[in-house]
């Protein structure tokens, strides 16, 4: 029986960031998993995805400036691209091991599962892990603490099941894809669908979208307006989307897909890729020998502290209810190691996190919007500013898109904000730190800023409010919503 401070099961980005988090607090650490080191986010979602959209990005702003400066036709070669996101993959894998063991996390290979509640069995049948290779290896660990961060799998389709070949997941699409397609069906309009059939797209794929709600990215902390301007970017570049569509059944005996969609057209494509959401991974965990409660959807239901029902377990990420990103899950992390360190003192607020979705348009959220604000009882206002009028974004020929701040119109304090345009992702970073700063929206007019730059429009958009605030005889509120109090 090995003893250790705290197990980690999962090395997505979040078991990864709670095993680093632990081990700097100086406790003694094991992390296990029983696949690719780095889970889903380094091997199929964010990391690949977001080389090969900077490729697709590429390509668009290369046909742009044509004539600008610019000669000479850029096109796609999928193959090289698939190849180049596996090469990145490959580089960042080798070396995530070096960085744990830095720190002394002990890294072990194998599928981990309870036995008791604080104990931990791992089986391996890796011959090069096994000590006896005509036997499974089984190796014993306890720890009063345990996180569980074994994230989730891409959701199957009953209208239109999965073969890997024809009919494929995120999953497949990264790993197995290599040979280009003609046509390709997107199944859902949420973020993996809108960033992957744009990547398609501007490698020359015949791509469709269907999205069962009645508009793309249907998510409450995204802004209509702002999945609008997506909408309307599809259009200009003649990528096709359907909304209020669903697939109702899908033939692929022909070697393509014959696919009945709702509003009783049939078309056929090369390949589909169903991305409808995921669910946990907890098949293996034996959960109950542990006693930890899930609810009806599988997820583990924890406490605002991200303590399940057993005292001194977490779940963190996907496994449990909330955002199922990678940004969320490294939010969870951090608050989770800091809690079987420390004790009990941190709660996991998901609207301090940014979500970002990277697309024919970049867009970037945080905090609350508009609607949510007004439904939590603030006199919301919205601060707004084109990228029309930046001069970085006339430099760069990018003008798309928008800053947008919103914030209590009474007071002045700082609710949350969206930006869609270049970099959004990159400037949304200015956005949580506001939220999080004792100035809230003063915190964007006191900087001094680059020009030109895109951060400088965060200011541009709130001059008026944060002037005619002053001017008034309201009680002026300063700190961000989310600004931290002793």
């Amino acid at each position: 029986m090995q003893t250790f401070d705290v197990i980690v099961i999962g090395s997505g980005p979040g078991g990864y960031k709670a095993a680093l988090s632990a081990a700097q607090r100086g406790v003694k650490v094991a992390l296990i998993e029983r696949s690719l080191p780095g889970g889903t986010c380094l091997n199929q979602g964010c990391i690949p995805k977001k080389t090969l959209l900077h490729l697709a990005s590429l390509i668009e702003d290369m046909q742009h400036l044509q004539g600008r400066g610019l000669v000479g036709q850029v096109k796609g070669d999928f193959r090289a691209a698939m190849r180049h996101k596996e090469d990145v993959v490959v580089g960042i894998r080798n070396n995530f091991p070096v960085w744990l063991r830095r720190l002394g996390v002990k890294i072990i290979h194998g599928s981990g599962r309870f036995v008791a509640p604080y104990q931990i069995e791992v089986e391996s049948d890796n011959p090069l892990v096994a000590q006896d290779q005509a036997h499974h290896h089984h190796q014993h660990l306890t720890a009063p603490k345990i996180i569980i961060a074994t994230g989730s799998t891409p959701r199957t389709l009953p209208e239109c099941p999965s073969d890997g070949k024809i009919v494929m997941t995120s999953r497949e699409f990264m790993f197995d894809l290599m040979e280009r397609p003609e046509s390709m069906l997107f199944i859902g309009g949420g973020t993996v669908g809108v960033e992957l059939a744009y990547f398609m797209h501007q490698y020359d794929t015949h791509v469709r979208v269907v999205e069962k709600s009645n508009r793309l990215l249907p998510y409450a902390r995204i802004p209509d307006h702002a999945g609008a301007t997506l909408e309307r970017k599809f259009k200009r570049i003649n990528l096709d989307y359907r909304v209020n569509t669903t697939v109702t059944h899908c033939d692929t005996s022909s070697g393509r897909a014959l696919v009945s969609f709702s509003d009783g057209s049939q078309a056929s494509f090369d390949k589909v890729l169903v991305a409808v959401g995921r669910s946990p991974v907890v098949d293996g965990l034996a959960l109950d020998k542990a006693g930890v409660a899930m609810n009806d959807a599988g997820f583990i239901l924890t406490s605002e502290y991200l303590e399940t029902n057993v005292p001194g377990i977490y779940a963190i990420g996907d496994v449990k209810p909330g955002p199922m990103t990678a940004n969320a899950a490294l939010h969870d992390a951090k608050i989770a190691a800091a809690n079987v360190v420390e004790g009990n003192q941190y709660t996991f607020n998901y609207f301090k996190v940014p979500m970002v979705i990277h697309s024919a348009v970049e867009i970037a959220a945080v905090g609350l919007t508009e609607d949510q604000a007004e439904a939590a009882g603030f006199e919301a206002e919205t601060a707004r500013t084109s990228f029309g009028g930046s001069g970085k974004a006339r430099a760069y020929h990018d003008t798309e898109g928008f800053v947008e701040v919103v914030h209590d119109a009474e007071t002045g304090q700082l609710l949350g904000g969206c930006v869609v345009g270049p970099e959004a992702g990159e400037q949304i970073q200015m956005m949580t730190a506001a939220c999080q700063s004792d100035r809230g929206l003063w915190f964007f007019k006191e900087l001094s800023y680059s020009h030109p730059s895109w951060a400088e429009e965060f200011e541009t958009a709130i001059e008026p409010c944060t002037s005619a605030l002053s001017k008034s005889k309201n009680e002026i509120f300063r700190p961000g919503i989310y600004a931290a109090h002793e």
